[in-house]
């Protein structure tokens, strides 16, 4: 934002509550967005200290700005008593929406289709490798008799399904009443937003991170701060404490057991020193684990999880995705029974529940007596894939043209550009031009000259023509 007084003869106060007024009607500053603080708003406007407040206590008392005592002012979070009849919406709708700089994201989807290109922006389970979730023997009657019997949790057969594998893979009891079944991890972030977090909340991410949660959150009116990654996958915790003081963070979502995009692994005393900090802070803590059902069978988890080392202070959110694919929308989100009620109550008065066709289903296919053993061949197949694309990219790592480090979870690289300066979105177009499919840096929030390779569709043919368009982008960089 421009923060320069209008001109004309009206008196300085004035003339600060009409700059503010105009940011606030034309999007420049948003619902729940902070002013700066009033010393630092009297310098940048060149006046005294006592023209600011006289001008922002009226804007106060016409709730176009609210005050925390000790947090500072804020724009209204009632986005309907600060808009006026010359609101420019598509502003409003701009400002509210994942920035996607370059339209990067809708070039590449634009070739998705396209024949010749190479499509490394996969990092799902195939289609081809995809374990089959399908309906057996599935009666209308069974369907109407659920209907009837349902919690609005969840169906009782998925929720003690799934009670039995998160036992396993936390080594603690969990009981039906703590889990909510989703229509997909995504609509459980979706929940926790609506029903415990309202608009102008600062909440952390880690940074980088998930861009489509980042997409999630801004669309939701969340004040989202990224706090680094260390090279060790874990969080840069003195970042965090200092951020939490500045911003007051809500909650922390963060995704330790394969992050996406690194595919790191948080280490155990990192995993400890972070649950120290966030009791020490009162900050709870969501967990986003895609890849926790496929390891839930004989043991407990390689590094125990989050939830494990703080059940009371961790919401624990997971899905079938990483197994079945993006067609099987059923996740879950494992936290205190008293919030799960309160989740529960808020997507029935939304949607009238989750259907109860897909938990049958869902169900059904982890009762399968021999599913560990798919679980297996398929992991199996997916580090085929995995050494296909180490293959391309064995050349241009022994000629110290980037790096990567192989992922604990997931399937795909997030590999790093040795590159001498900083790329910006229009040298990462260069990929697109050579029709290979790449997620770069700062659709994660990150500017690192790093890019994730999704490996799952990869096939061998495709090598050699791969490495061709790879030299000759690297070498136009």
């Amino acid at each position: 934002m421009n923060w320069q007084l209008p001109s004309g003869n009206q008196s300085l106060y004035v003339k600060v509550i009409t700059l503010i007024t105009n940011a606030i009607n034309t999007g420049n500053l948003l619902p729940g967005q902070q002013l700066p603080a009033e010393r630092k708003l009297a310098q940048m406007l060149t006046v005294n200290r006592s023209t600011i407040q006289r001008a922002l206590n009226e804007l106060v008392s016409n709730g176009l700005l609210s005050r925390k005592r000790g947090s500072g002012t804020w724009v209204s979070t009632d986005k309907w008593g600060v808009l006026n009849e010359t609101v420019n919406w598509r502003t409003y709708l701009a400002a509210n929406r994942f920035s996607d700089p370059e339209n990067y994201l809708t070039q590449l989807r634009n070739l998705e289709s396209d024949p010749q290109a190479i499509n490394l922006t996969n990092f799902k389970v195939p289609n081809t490798m995809a374990l089959p979730i399908s309906p057996n023997h599935i009666s209308a009657k069974q369907v109407v008799e659920q209907e009837n019997q349902v919690d609005i949790s969840g169906i009782a057969a998925l929720k003690s399904r799934l009670v039995s594998r998160l036992s396993t893979l936390l080594q603690q009891p969990v009981t039906a009443n703590q889990l909510l079944i989703t229509s997909g991890a995504q609509q459980a972030f979706y929940l926790i937003t609506q029903g415990l977090l309202s608009y102008g909340d600062a909440i952390a991410i880690e940074k980088p991170s998930y861009f489509y949660q980042l997409t999630f959150f801004q669309v939701a009116g969340i004040r989202v701060y990224g706090i680094p990654l260390l090279a060790d996958g874990s969080l840069d915790l003195n970042r965090l404490q200092q951020e939490y003081y500045k911003h007051r963070f809500r909650f922390l979502f963060v995704n330790p057991n394969g992050q996406n995009p690194t595919g790191q692994m948080m280490p155990l005393a990192k995993r400890k020193a972070l649950i120290r900090v966030c009791q020490t802070l009162k900050l709870p803590i969501v967990e986003d684990d895609p890849f926790g059902i496929a390891n839930s069978f004989d043991a407990p988890a390689s590094v125990p999880l989050l939830k494990a080392l703080d059940p009371n202070n961790v919401l624990y959110v997971g899905s079938l995705s990483s197994l079945v694919g993006n067609h099987a929308r059923v996740g879950w989100l494992l936290a205190p029974a008293f919030i799960v009620d309160q989740l529960a109550d808020i997507r029935q008065q939304m949607e009238a529940g989750m259907s109860i066709f897909p938990q049958i289903i869902a169900a059904q296919f982890l009762a399968q007596p021999d599913l560990h053993q798919q679980i297996q061949r398929q992991a199996n197949r997916l580090q085929q894939q995995q050494a296909l694309l180490q293959q391309a990219l064995q050349p241009f790592v022994d000629q110290g043209q980037l790096t990567y480090q192989l992922p604990v979870n997931g399937n795909s690289f997030w590999v790093h550009l040795q590159l001498t300066r900083q790329l910006n979105v229009t040298d990462y177009t260069l990929f697109l031009k050579q029709k290979v499919l790449v997620q770069p840096d700062f659709l994660f929030g990150a500017h690192q000259n790093k890019l994730r390779m999704g490996f799952a569709d990869l096939n061998s043919a495709q090598i050699p023509q791969l490495q061709v368009r790879l030299r000759q982008i690297l070498s136009a960089l």
